[in-house]
C-alpha cells in the first residue's frame, strides 16, 4: 500500500543540518515511529508531501530549504525589552538570566511556543529576545523510512 490521502502512515526519520557532520535536530526511531493521517493538511506540507507514493519499507532522503523547513531567520522576530520587567514577568532573577536560555509561552492560537534570550545588557537594563524557531534559516536534510501504510480504523 502506498502513502496517499486518507491513509495512516508510520514513519521513522532523522532531521539534521544539511552540512558535513550536521547536528541531528530531530530523530524518530523505527521502534517508536511517528504515526500520521495523511490528509489534505499533510499533503500541503513540503516535508510530508515528499512521502506521497512511497510504500512500506521504502527509504527516503531529501533536503529542504529554510522556507520549506523551519522558516527563514527573521530579524523582525528579535524584540528588545526592559530586563527587570522581563525578570519580574517570568519570575526569574535578572542575575540568573543567561544568553541562549529558552522560555515557553502560549501563542495567539493557544499553542505552546518558545523563544530564547539572545543577549543581555545589564548596564543598560535591556534584554533581546529571539522568537525565531531555533532552526530558522537552516537548510535541513531528512532521511527516513516508511514503516507502515494502512487504512485508518475509524472512517
Amino acid at each position: 500500500m502506498k502513502v496517499e490521502k486518507n491513509k495512516l502512515v508510520s514513519i521513522a526519520y532523522k532531521i539534521s543540518e544539511d552540512e558535513p557532520n550536521g547536528e541531528i535536530l530531530v530523530e524518530i526511531k523505527e521502534d517508536e515511529p511517528e504515526e500520521i493521517l495523511y490528509d489534505d493538511d499533510m499533503e500541503n506540507l513540503v516535508f510530508y508531501s515528499r512521502l506521497k507514493g512511497l510504500s512500506a519499507g521504502e527509504s527516503f532522503s531529501f533536503v529542504l530549504e529554510p522556507e520549506d523547513a523551519f522558516g527563514e531567520y527573521d530579524e523582525d522576530e528579535i524584540v528588545e525589552s526592559d530586563l527587570n520587567e522581563f525578570a519580574d514577568m517570568t519570575n526569574v532573577n535578572a542575575k540568573d538570566l543567561t544568553e541562549d536560555m529558552y522560555f515557553t509561552y502560549n501563542n495567539d492560537e493557544g499553542e505552546t511556543d518558545y523563544f530564547r534570550v539572545k543577549s543581555i545588557n545589564h548596564l543598560e537594563n535591556k534584554i533581546k529576545l529571539d522568537f525565531n524557531h531555533p532552526y530558522a534559516g537552516k537548510k535541513i536534510k531528512v532521511e527516513g523510512k516508511i514503516i507502515d501504510v494502512k487504512e485508518p480504523e475509524d472512517k
